[in-house]
């Protein structure tokens, strides 16, 4: 299995940080669950998703339906705290920035809708939901292409919190407060946690 550095970040992250006791990463719903939604509400909710995101076609492009779009859907690393609300994460790490052929808004907008149509499907009901795309190199145009793309999410699903963080709050909001709460932390089965210690001890890296 492929191990991400970025995704065990955000695992620790979840652990440690935001305090979840169940942590996946690359979650994919199972065909086997079902949905607490009909397969037409199901569809109501994509074609309401495509009226209001979509109006030239190039965030879904080819997807027709929501059972489509949720088949195509993996979420990077999700958690639940111990308040019982939900944290599903998207991360992108390119050393380039974001080089999305399709418009970074368009491509960051279409993971996080059907992240959110996930969570309405099978999340558990009346938990609060937290859906965050983090990224540690944006360029400033495509930043403000993403913090116009959140205030449009958030004004259409106002009981869900939306959360971007990318360049200086990605460094200091999750780099670093997960080195401080991961530095007496040894899991090894924790990539991130044990890559830091052994910078920590070989003198490349202070907590």
């Amino acid at each position: 299995m492929k191990i991400e550095m970025s995704e065990s970040l955000c695992y620790s992250y979840l652990r440690h940080v935001k305090r979840c006791w169940l942590v996946q990463t690359n979650w994919k719903a199972s065909e086997h669950w079902e949905t607490y939604k009909s397969q037409s509400d199901m569809q109501e909710m994509f074609q309401t998703m495509k009226g209001n995101f979509d109006k030239d076609g190039k965030v879904f492009k080819r997807t027709k339906t929501a059972r489509q779009l949720m088949k195509q859907g993996e979420v990077d690393a999700i958690g639940i705290d111990q308040q019982g609300e939900v944290h599903a994460m998207d991360v992108a790490f390119h050393e380039g920035g974001l080089l999305y052929q399709d418009g970074t808004d368009n491509t960051v907008l279409k993971k996080l809708l059907r992240t959110y149509m996930l969570l309405q499907a099978y999340g558990p009901r009346g938990a609060n939901s937290h859906i965050y795309f983090v990224s540690p190199k944006v360029t400033v145009s495509d930043q403000k292409l993403l913090e116009e793309a959140f205030c449009e999410l958030r004004r259409e699903y106002p009981k869900t919190n939306w959360k971007l963080i990318v360049n200086s709050d990605f460094t200091e909001g999750m780099v670093r407060a997960t080195l401080e709460k991961t530095n007496k932390v040894a899991d090894t089965s924790e990539l991130f946690a044990r890559s830091s210690k052994l910078l920590e001890l070989s003198g490349m890296l202070k907590v």
